[in-house]
């Protein structure tokens, strides 16, 4: 009490004064306690009181131990007949799991990409099977109706090429609508070459593209002959509509061969002749073969004979980096199936027989055939022509490539003088100048002699 007067009475603080009665406090209790609390230092000057925190913090927490303890109190007969592992039961622990039937009405419309999608496979990969089907049964229709022609005309038909044993009766399937046949052992050529091409069947896209723009399966044969099998011959029959076309774009068709009137051949107005000289279509245009043509219009598309053939024209721009193609003598005819691809059956594929039959005629009358001797000069006249045109061509666009590269140099040499300065600008022109002068002056030879 007299603590509590001392405080009031000075006007200390109230929290040091708080602190000071809880020391006061904590003496009272325990006599001992200033023996145990030795750096607890309280220092009084000019009422102002200065206590060390960590006494301060262990002084509160102390007395808060000391307060519950005081009103917490454990008996054991409060916890008699419960047994502290067991955990107390809140409810019922089993878990009940309802069988809820799952109602798929009202969802399907959330899938419907997914559906569409499936579909959309489902249709291609039925389509691709379908269409591959389709034209491996009309190739193989194909060659088994022609391979008794073929076999007779030639003595291996259908190698493979790449097994080094001869085999016979392989159609190579390039791909899922191209098949090609080689056949060779014939007097007069090396061998031919046969390319079906059916349409993409096995494509949807070009399924759905043929309704728009109908096309055709084709069928091509290449006839390949030597040197000595082939004369001077440059022969084209084609449709009209596209024959101007061809004349500008094929090389040997634009040199040599000039558009015959069709009035003298027993064949369709909607066809065209070309021609290097009328010797050569009066003789390979007979009527047979024009009434083969005629009868067989649907089918037939073009042929062309050339003992100069080069393909197509070449730009000018690929022709200055690349070597002319070598001539060869080539033999090319060029068939349709009837129907436009919508007539599937095998025996469609039968209608290409009789200008298969025409083909063989062919190959055994240009391999006998032989130029007058006055269209035999013409025709070579004309080939040492085509030959020095090209060169004059070759040489000029050599020499137009070297002027631009010269005229390159001398650009590069100016930007680099603009970048002198004036004396050495000044000694660069007079050195060119020097240089100009000796070019276009008379070039004199000296001569030392030796006297004495």
């Amino acid at each position: 009490f007299n603590s509590f007067a001392f405080i009031l009475s000075s006007g200390i603080n109230a929290e040091y004064g708080a602190l000071l009665i809880a020391l006061a406090v904590g003496q009272s209790e325990d006599p001992f306690a200033e023996f145990d609390t030795e750096d607890t230092v309280i220092i009084a000057d000019d009422y102002d009181v200065e206590v060390e925190p960590s006494v301060l913090t262990d002084t509160v927490e102390n007395t808060e131990l000391e307060d519950e303890d005081s009103q917490v109190i454990i008996e054991d007969e409060d916890f008699e007949g419960i047994n502290p592992s067991e955990k107390p039961q809140t409810g019922n622990n089993e878990l009940n799991i309802v069988n809820a039937p799952i109602n798929m009405k009202g969802h399907w419309d959330d899938y419907y990409l997914e559906i569409i999608g499936l579909i959309g496979v489902f249709v291609y990969a039925l389509n691709f099977y379908t269409g591959k089907s389709i034209n491996n049964r009309l190739a193989n229709a194909w060659f088994e109706h022609h391979k008794k022609l073929l076999s007779d005309n030639f003595y291996i038909v259908g190698d493979d090429g790449v097994s080094k044993e001869v085999s016979e009766g392989v159609l190579v399937k390039e791909s899922e609508n191209k098949f090609v046949l080689w056949c060779t052992g014939r007097l007069g050529c090396e061998g031919i070459k046969i390319e079906i091409k059916l349409l993409r069947r096995q494509d949807l896209i070009s399924v759905l593209s043929q309704m728009f723009k109908p096309q055709s399966d084709t069928i091509t044969v290449t006839v390949y002959l030597s040197p000595d099998d082939m004369d001077s011959v440059v022969l084209a029959v084609m449709p009209r509509k596209g024959i101007k076309r061809l004349q500008q774009e094929v090389q040997d068709l634009a040199h040599f061969a000039t558009e015959k009137k069709v009035d003298k051949f027993d064949l369709p107005s909607q066809l065209g002749v070309l021609s290097e000289f009328s010797e050569v279509s009066n003789e390979f245009l007979s009527v047979p073969v024009c009434k083969t043509i005629s009868e067989n219009l649907d089918v037939f598309d073009s042929m062309h004979f050339s003992d100069y053939y080069t393909g197509f024209k070449i730009s000018q721009e690929s022709q200055a980096e690349t070597e002319r193609p070598k001539p060869v003598k080539r033999m090319i005819f060029n068939f349709v199936i009837p129907g436009f691809g919508k007539r599937t059956k095998s025996a469609i594929m039968e209608t290409t027989e009789p200008l298969m039959r025409m083909v063989m005629h062919m190959m055994g009358k240009v391999s006998k055939f032989k130029l007058s001797k006055e269209n035999k000069s013409k025709a070579e006249r004309h080939r040492i022509q085509v030959e020095e045109d090209f060169l004059k061509q070759t040489h000029n666009q050599r020499q137009e490539a070297a002027q631009a590269r010269r005229d390159e140099r001398k650009r590069i040499e100016k930007e680099k003088v603009q970048e002198l300065d004036a004396e050495a600008q000044r000694r660069y022109e007079e050195r060119e100048y020097k240089k100009s002068m000796r070019r276009s002056g008379p070039r004199v030879k000296q001569l030392k002699v030796k006297t004495g």
